[in-house]
């Protein structure tokens, strides 16, 4: 998919950001993004497609990947839509995922896509799988702890350039 053709589908767009808003963030989160993901916020900042995109591929595991994309994820001021808002609810206060990562995107049924910001993860595009949370007492944290975060691309340019349109019935 490119990206006029992922801007048709794509509803509530944010004003592009500026380079100076994504170092002010970058600097909140300790950490560079990838080049990648920061041209795609550049260009895009958030919005909604709603189920008309699907992911495509399949896991670290090689289990097929049956999602779409619902919200995505930008510095915005809808809380579903806002980087630092899910940050702050996913990490911060919950430590549902682990550091190395941050949220960047949902599907419709409230799975998480993540990107890897640290580490062996960094650029690294992850599902996070809700149904198979475990309690946070019976994990380490890390991504492979987890058990529920599988990995679905090794670049995000990788993970956008295999996103599908929905077939419509």
């Amino acid at each position: 998919m490119t990206l006029d053709e992922f801007r048709a589908y794509l509803a509530k767009p944010g004003t592009p950001l500026s380079e100076a808003e994504i170092t002010a963030f970058e600097k909140d989160i300790g950490t560079s993004l990838p080049d990648d993901y920061r041209a795609f916020l550049q260009a895009v900042n958030g919005g909604w497609v709603g189920g008309a995109l699907l992911i495509t591929g399949a896991t670290g595991d090689g289990e097929p990947i049956d999602s779409d994309l619902h919200h995505i994820g930008g510095l915005r001021s809808e809380p579903h839509m806002d980087l630092r808002a899910a940050r702050a609810t996913y990490q911060d206060w919950l430590a549902r995922i682990p550091r190395d990562l941050i949220w960047i995107m949902d599907d419709s049924t409230g799975n998480a896509i993540c990107l890897g910001i640290a580490g062996d993860a960094r650029g690294k595009v992850y599902f996070w799988d809700h149904e198979l949370e475990p309690d946070l007492d019976e994990t380490d944290g890390t991504i492979e702890g987890m058990g529920n975060i599988s990995l679905i691309a090794h670049s995000f340019q990788s993970f956008f350039s295999g996103l599908q349109l929905a077939a419509r019935v």
